[in-house]
């Protein structure tokens, strides 16, 4: 039982080395779940202009002039291989001044995965495997495929292998002062549409435990805002980037104590900020008002960099 306390290949030409210089400030930006909500789910779900808030945020984002890269942390469209269903997201892609790191979810395979694939590579035919890590200033952020049900059984293992020697590597690494680990399946969630992933937490979660350097994990698939607090390591739930927000389980029925206290079921549209500065990492939710008249700040935290 868990306590709680509350690539190999460049990819942007910037995997594994430094997107700024280790004298600034800046920032790193991240979001999910930015697809459009499809006819069958809103049978269950309440729809407040969906499309508009992720065309806000998107707009929010792109305004963004401290930022240095952004992680998309998957269901980039709400149905994989169709190319009219991804328009939003090459519109915003196209006018984006940073690079963007993408992380695979379950939309992103829909419906066959085979053609799902072709229009994921259109878009990033840098990333191959579907895993990686990048290194940005003090801070390395490693980015998991976690529908394992997608990968051949040789996959599995490779990536688990392969993620295994990078914490392990760069646990030793004296340039690596802290890591973000990223997919898209929550290994930890309130949500009454989705459960925890017990596969993500058997497979990435317990080797992130493990090392010191392991400081943040982030994920998305469960459409609201979350932070549990496990052993002093800090699990973000950022699933608010556009599709069909979800009801909250609270009470007797919460599963895990979430250290933000918003009591609002369903929650909010947004998106992450981490500042990387040379001693913490600054991180803070940029919330969505429900009239869509601008963004606040909630949750802020700091994550100090191991010494």
């Amino acid at each position: 039982m868990m306590k709680f306390l509350g690539i190999t290949v460049v990819i942007l030409a910037c995997m594994h080395a430094s997107v700024f210089g280790a004298d600034s400030t800046k920032s790193v930006l991240f979001i999910s779940d930015t697809q459009q909500p499809l006819w069958i789910e809103t049978l269950r779900l309440h729809e407040t202009d969906n499309e508009g808030a992720t065309k806000i945020l998107f707009s929010a984002i792109q305004q963004e002039s401290s930022a240095t890269a952004l992680f998309h942390l998957g269901d980039f469209s709400s149905i994989g291989m169709v190319g009219a269903y991804w328009r939003p997201f090459d519109v915003f892609q196209r006018s984006l001044h940073i690079p963007i790191f993408p992380v695979l979810g379950n939309h992103d395979y829909y419906v066959f995965p085979f053609l799902a694939m072709a229009q994921f590579r259109q878009r990033f035919p840098n990333v191959s495997p579907s895993w990686y890590a990048t290194q940005i200033d003090g801070l390395v952020v490693i980015a998991l495929n976690s529908n394992f049900s997608h990968l051949s059984d040789k996959e599995l293992q490779t990536q688990r292998s392969w993620y295994c020697e990078r914490l392990s590597s760069y646990d030793r690494d004296s340039t690596v002062k802290a890591v973000i680990v990223v997919c898209h399946h929550p290994p930890y969630t309130n949500s009454d549409i989705i459960d925890p992933s017990t596969e993500v937490q058997n497979t990435f979660v317990k080797p992130f435990m493990m090392y010191q350097k392991c400081r943040v994990f982030i994920t998305g698939h469960a459409h609201t805002y979350e932070h549990f607090i496990n052993e002093g390591k800090n699990f973000l739930v950022i699933g608010g980037g556009g599709g069909l927000l979800h009801p909250m389980k609270s009470g007797p029925r919460q599963l895990f104590p979430d250290v933000f206290s918003d009591p609002a079921s369903p929650r909010f549209f947004h998106y992450l900020e981490c500042t990387v500065t040379p001693a913490a990492l600054h991180f803070a939710v940029h919330k969505l008002r429900s009239d869509f008249s601008g963004f606040d700040a909630v949750d802020p935290f700091i994550v100090s960099f191991t010494q």
